[in-house]
């Protein structure tokens, strides 16, 4: 077990050579040394090193998908990681400083995490595809398998770093993978728009591959417990299908986004949990999952915008869940909190990545958008009865009901990186609470300047 695990961490090292800050954004010509032993692993590998493979995906993003949630929390007025020792998560988040960076946040400083994660998953799921390709160990419904399941991966973690971005878009993709010393060199990059249908064509390439892929996956055995019940290349698709359906929702295709979710895991009547998630430990060479937190912490408390808990609906079981009072109020500079995140139950609890409650609200937001209000009605009562509060009773026009919806997917996905994205697709940034001087919200993170930089010394 240790040898394994030991194994593993070199593999995602190796696949994530020149992917991180001090290779990712190498500003000049030279071949990576590192990317010499990783073309060589992606040649033909065994089925064991299939295995070790998968479970590198399925490990490299989770430190994105955590800086990812503090930096979504503070700029979509959830949340702020109050950190005793950085002001910058309450200061710079918020914008205070944004004048000092041309109305923006440091492209050099810290919140660049996310990016590095997400782009390294997309290229480590490449990675991934292009060994299982080589492997004469896989059938050719295996090799679609695996492909499919990269395809899945690469377009969630595509639309994460597309929707953090923003206006600034997303790589186009790669030049050829067959040439020396250039493995996964970047292309240029789209804006959203482009971005979006990149997404939407990744994903749809995966869900073609997983038809194909037979009845289960070569590396079947490498998947962690967070994705139990999507283990086959049929369920898989399903989850493929929920992350399509999100993209379509970004694109505003209504359409698409009901047909998407027909084919999800979506279930109106089944468990709101039911989805993928990521693993945490609190061990060594892993990740523990550092949005748990103790009651009352004054060291780098995550605490909540009182409006928050203010603003919802008495008797709303969500914020008994979800949130908890604090003895003492918490000062992030001029803003205090009386209210805390109490989501996880320890550092090695799970967090959700898709799941069949956001898919019925989803499918809610998709139905009222194209004219079945009794349909969204239906779905939103689903939510509104989960949560301990009576029935919708409201007006049942589409503007109105896509009020309620965006209400209870405030509540629902508490905390999960969603109201910043929600209140920007919907034109209601300057709706969120400290949104006027000296406060900013923006409308998308800033590129890191290193990704700039790489551009200067290599002109596509």
């Amino acid at each position: 077990m240790i040898r394994t695990k030991f194994s593993l961490y070199v593999v995602v090292a190796a696949l994530m050579g020149g992917l991180t800050s001090c290779g990712f954004f190498k500003t000049d010509k030279l071949v990576d040394p590192n990317n010499i032993s990783v073309a060589s692993f992606v040649s033909n590998p065994t089925r064991d090193q299939v295995n070790l493979l998968a479970v590198g995906v399925q490990a490299v993003p989770r430190t994105g998908y955590l800086d990812l949630i503090r930096i979504t929390a503070a700029v979509g007025r959830e949340g702020i990681y109050s950190a005793s020792t950085d002001n910058r998560y309450f200061t710079e988040l918020l914008g205070t400083s944004a004048a000092t960076f041309g109305g923006a946040t440091d492209p050099n400083g810290i919140f660049n995490t996310y990016y590095t994660s997400f782009s390294s998953t997309r290229r480590v799921s490449e990675f991934f595809n292009l060994a299982c390709q080589s492997a004469t160990a896989l059938s050719a419904a295996e090799k679609a398998g695996a492909k499919g399941f990269a395809r899945t991966i690469q377009g969630w973690a595509m639309l994460e770093l597309l929707n953090m971005q923003y206006k600034n878009g997303i790589r186009s993709g790669y030049t050829d993978l067959n040439t020396p010393g250039d493995m996964l060199k970047p292309l240029k990059f789209t804006d959203y728009a482009g971005g979006l249908d990149l997404v939407i064509a990744t994903l749809n390439d995966g869900s073609t591959s997983l038809d194909a892929a037979g009845s289960t996956f070569a590396f079947a055995s490498a998947f962690t417990s967070g994705w139990t019940g999507f283990t086959t290349p049929a369920a898989m698709k399903q989850v493929n299908r929920a992350f399509a359906a999100r993209a379509y929702m970004y694109k505003q295709d209504w359409a698409n986004m009901n047909t998407a979710l027909s084919q999800s895991f979506l279930s109106l009547t089944g468990s709101l949990s039911v989805g993928p998630q990521l693993n945490f430990a609190n061990a060594q060479n892993d990740t523990p999952n550092s949005l748990f937190q103790n009651p009352d912490g004054n060291g780098a408390p995550y605490v909540l915008f009182d409006d928050i808990v203010t603003s919802a609906e008495p008797g709303d079981k969500r914020i008994a869940t979800k949130t908890r009072k604090r003895t003492t109020a918490r000062s992030s500079g001029a803003i205090s909190s009386n209210y805390e995140i109490q989501i996880y139950s320890s550092n090695a609890a799970p967090i959700s990545i898709i799941r069949n409650e956001e898919l019925i609200l989803m499918s809610a937001e998709a139905k009222a958008q194209t004219g079945d209000l009794p349909g969204s009605v239906a779905a939103i009562n689903v939510i509104r009865t989960s949560a301990g509060l009576a029935a919708y009773s409201g007006a049942t026009t589409k503007d109105v009901l896509i009020t309620e919806i965006l209400k209870q997917r405030e509540y629902s996905l508490l905390f999960e990186g969603h109201r910043w994205f929600d209140a920007r697709r919907y034109n209601l940034l300057t709706t969120l609470p400290y949104s006027t001087p000296p406060y900013k919200i923006f409308d998308g993170m800033v590129r890191p300047n290193a990704e700039t930089q790489w551009e200067l010394a290599n002109p596509l």
